[in-house]
């Protein structure tokens, strides 16, 4: 007989009938619809998943108070501060994943939050782009 997988510690959040499966960090992890980050969507730099602004503004309704300050998707702690934010950045860019490279080239592009590096900048354009990153291709 099969034993049934032991339950997640935390389970997916559900918005609109919709759950949180959608690992594609060009579109909204909740509605799916597809974006250019920082253009209509931000991303969690604790699990890499991205939303749009009129998801995240749905889930600050649905979830309440209570996780406002855990990540909706994996749970941890949020991010807080310049120096939270770029670390998790570049643990994701070092982890080769093309959408923090190209994030991290633009804080290095315009010295936001790191010092302003032309070098660094163009170092991580050119990882995501070798990845297809769309932002970086140019």
């Amino acid at each position: 007989m099969a034993s049934s997988p032991p339950p997640a510690s935390s389970p997916p959040i559900s918005l609109k009938g919709i759950t949180s499966t959608n690992d594609d960090p060009d579109a909204c992890a909740f509605c799916s619809d597809p974006f250019f980050m920082g253009v209509n969507g931000a991303t969690k730099l604790c699990c890499g998943k991205s939303i749009c602004h009129d998801c995240t503004d749905s889930l600050r309704t649905f979830v309440g108070a209570g996780r406002a300050c855990r990540c909706s998707f994996c749970n941890s702690p949020a991010i807080v501060g310049d120096k939270g934010n770029i670390g998790a950045l570049k643990k994701h860019a070092k982890k080769g994943r093309a959408w923090g490279q190209f994030l991290l080239g633009r804080r290095f592009s315009k010295g936001n939050s790191v010092s302003q590096s032309d070098y660094e900048a163009k170092r991580w354009f050119e990882k995501a782009a070798k990845q297809g990153h769309p932002g970086a291709i140019l």
